[in-house]
């Protein structure tokens, strides 16, 4: 008989065996279970974030530009649009042919280049001298300036270059006309220049520097009628300290127009109109010393000044200003001093006595010096030529401008001589050659009998 233990334990066996495999089955359907959980887990997450998931989420009948589909399926649009785009390219092309005919009829001899050097530049008013120094500064070195004006300036100093300047040509507009050759490597230039008041218009420089190709900049300054005039505190007493003389003109024109044109007359004039319903300054000419004040409001403006030029020039610049634009002024008739023109001599006369006397011992130096070096001693002269001799060098260089600045003082009297007769309604232009003959032989008693003054 079979052991009933042996039986058992064979059963035993494959009942543990069946059950091993049951149990790989049930984990291989629960990890399919996990795997469609995870897909359909995943799937929501997709619907959420607008994936696809076979369900629509929106619908929308636009189909788009009906007429970008026209063009893409019919020829015909697409042939229209073909050639508007066509024309718009030639009508570019037209323009730029435009533009190179224009640019080779302006100059045929250069070519175009660009350069990324500057120049720096200022204009600024030498209040103790009454001229004007103008700096031109480059990145590279500067070989040659030229300087070109309608206006009657004078170069003075030409400071460390050697100028060529020209006969003045005013049918071509060129009063001044100057070429300064730089020497030696040099990135800035100074210069000093006088410019007569009474005329405004443009100083232009053309700086040249020492690059390849050769490149010119061109540089302009605006000079105004009043160009030796600086603005200066509003001071009341010092304006009363000397005979006046008044202009006043009203008509309708707004505060900002006579801001403007009291800006056009005089330097340092603010561009912005000051807050307020009346504005007014006072300016000092920086060579005579005399004051003129402008004092104005919508419809109505004062000038007083020592200088009766000053005024006449005030008017006429005003009056062609507001005939610019369209603006009706009247100018009504001024009240002037006597005084004013006897105090303007009395201004003028020690500088141009200063002058003239200056002009004179220059003519004997070179004489003086000849003569006392001949004789080795200079014991024999008079004191004032010992005192000439001794000082040739200083008076020399005083004398070096001294003939420029006396034609700027003639230009000055004769101007004064013409406005101290405008005021009265008398036209005195044909006895200019008065003025230049006294300057010749000058003594104060003829320039008072010539100004009729005492």
């Amino acid at each position: 008989f079979p052991l009933a233990g042996a039986g058992d334990g064979e059963k035993k066996k494959k009942s543990g065996i069946s059950s091993l495999f049951r149990m790989g089955s049930k984990k291989k359907q629960d990890d399919k279970e996990g795997d469609k959980k995870k897909e359909d887990k995943e799937s929501k997450k997709k619907d959420k974030e607008g994936g696809t998931s076979g369900f629509v989420a929106g619908i929308t009948l636009d189909r788009g530009d009906d007429k970008e589909e026209d063009v893409r399926t019919d020829p015909r649009e697409r042939e229209k649009k073909i050639r508007t785009l066509r024309k718009e390219v030639e009508s570019l092309r037209d323009t730029v042919k435009q533009h190179k005919e224009s640019f080779s009829k302006m100059s045929k001899d250069q070519v175009p280049v660009s350069t990324r050097s500057k120049v720096k530049h200022s204009l600024l008013l030498d209040a103790a001298n009454a001229c004007y120094k103008l700096s031109l500064e480059s990145e590279m070195p500067i070989d040659m300036v030229a300087l070109q004006s309608r206006l009657a300036i004078t170069l003075l100093d030409p400071g460390t270059s050697v100028p060529s300047i020209s006969p003045p040509d005013p049918a071509n507009d060129n009063v001044l006309l100057a070429t300064l050759r730089i020497m030696g490597t040099n990135n800035r230039v100074q210069m000093t220049l006088m410019a007569l008041e009474g005329h405004y218009g443009t100083l232009t420089a053309f700086v040249i520097t020492r690059v390849a190709p050769k490149v010119c900049h061109l540089v302009e300054f605006s000079i105004k009628p009043l160009s030796l005039h600086r603005l200066v505190p509003f001071d009341q007493a010092a304006l009363d300290a000397a005979p006046v003389g008044t202009l006043r003109m009203s008509g309708a024109f707004t505060l900002g127009q006579m801001h403007a044109w009291v800006g056009a007359c005089f330097p340092d004039v603010p561009p912005k109109l000051p807050e307020g319903e009346s504005v007014r300054y006072m300016f000092e000419s920086t060579f005579v010393g005399t004051l003129v004040t402008a004092e104005y409001s919508k419809g109505e403006a004062v000038f007083r000044g020592h200088n009766l030029s000053v005024l006449a020039l005030i008017k006429d610049v005003v009056a062609k200003e507001a005939s610019t634009a369209k603006a009706k002024v009247d100018v009504k008739s001024p009240l002037i001093d006597d005084g004013t023109v006897l105090h303007m001599l009395k201004l003028l006369h020690p500088k141009l006595e200063k002058l003239l006397k200056l002009a004179d011992t220059a003519q004997y130096i070179d004489a003086l010096g000849e003569v006392s070096a001949q004789e080795g001693s200079v014991a024999f002269l008079t004191p004032e030529m010992r005192s000439m001799v001794e000082r040739s060098e200083e008076i020399k260089a005083e004398h070096k401008n001294s003939e420029k600045h006396i034609a700027f003082m003639q230009h000055v009297l004769e101007q004064l001589f013409v406005d101290r007769f405008k005021f009265k309604g008398v036209n005195v232009k044909h006895r200019i050659g008065e003025v230049k003959a006294l300057v010749s032989n000058y003594s104060w008693a003829g320039l008072c009998s010539l100004f009729s003054v005492s």
